[in-house]
């Protein structure tokens, strides 16, 4: 059975007219419970102190009092910090844990995580590009502190997830590898972005041309490691490199995204697979892009 996390109470984090908006996880939410058998798992709380273990404490912390304090952006007005923005991204991110937990104790070995906000721009020390904190980050490190010590994350969200690279980068437990359109925001995972001290080999980044079709996009999952051996893979799915996307110049068809994620569940067919849930903002898109993954993480498992 497909393991699934949602959080009903996401719209609290009141994006008002932004891009990102609750209408995502909940058109997602609606056509992923009644199309597939899917084993809900419990959302999480947790703690600052969890949230310490990718982010600085001092960001975490103000993150934490913010609002009271008047803060209502966090960088700029692509993050918005509501009333209840903390506690809806705190959530998110620690309710990853239930997803490790779940494969740990053999309840199943693919999974989908619709929750926001989304995280993969998130770093170190700051939020930025309608993240918070950084939720996938956050699930590799607790993965790890259960027993799968060698983690693989694929981004191929059509930006750059400049606060995963960022969190990984010095690590050589953690193997980030990003497709994504070089010429967009954050202007970031550039090739020769490839780690630093130990972590040297284990970031890779494909950035691509504006435009890229189907064929072009599939060649670049040919530079996946060969030599990582991961214990668990982790994907950051973002949906904006869809051609009905406005937010870039992508032309990835539904079929190209079936096409890709045939070929990495194939690939890692033996691992637990989650998908974290990132960008990707015309709904229809949207909703269609999560049917085509939730088909085919159920297809690996039936």
């Amino acid at each position: 059975m497909l393991l699934y996390l949602h959080d009903p109470h996401s719209y609290e984090h009141d994006t008002g007219t932004h891009l990102e908006i609750n209408a995502r996880v909940e058109s997602i939410h609606t056509i992923a419970t009644e199309k597939y058998e899917l084993q809900s798992l419990t959302l999480r709380e947790g703690s600052k102190e969890e949230l310490y273990r990718i982010h600085d404490p001092s960001y975490v912390d103000w993150v934490e009092t913010g609002y009271e304090n008047g803060v209502r952006m966090i960088i700029s007005s692509d993050t918005i910090l509501s009333k209840g923005s903390y506690k809806i991204a705190k959530r998110a991110a620690c309710s990853t844990k239930s997803v490790i937990d779940a494969f740990k104790e053999g309840k199943g070995v693919r999974a989908f995580l619709n929750l926001r906000p989304p995280g993969h721009h998130a770093e170190i020390i700051t939020g930025q590009g309608f993240c918070i904190f950084n939720n996938i980050a956050l699930m590799a490190r607790y993965a790890q502190d259960v027993g799968y010590q060698k983690v693989l994350i694929i981004d191929f969200d059509v930006h750059h997830g400049n606060g995963t690279q960022d969190i990984f980068y010095k690590d050589n437990s953690v193997f980030y590898f990003s497709t994504h359109e070089a010429h967009n925001y954050p202007f970031t995972g550039t090739a020769d972005e490839q780690g630093e001290g130990i972590g040297e080999g284990y970031t890779r980044n494909m950035p691509y041309k504006n435009g890229i079709n189907d064929e072009e996009f599939l060649a670049l999952f040919d530079a996946l490691p060969d030599d990582f051996n991961p214990d668990i893979v982790l994907i950051s799915a973002g949906y904006d490199l869809m051609k009905d996307e406005a937010i870039s110049s992508a032309n990835i068809t539904f079929e190209g995204l079936a096409e890709m994620l045939d070929r990495i569940i194939s690939r890692y067919y033996h691992l637990p697979i989650a998908c974290v849930l990132e960008g990707g903002y015309d709904l229809d898109s949207l909703i269609k892009s999560v049917d085509v993954t939730l088909q085919a993480l159920s297809k690996s498992i039936s």
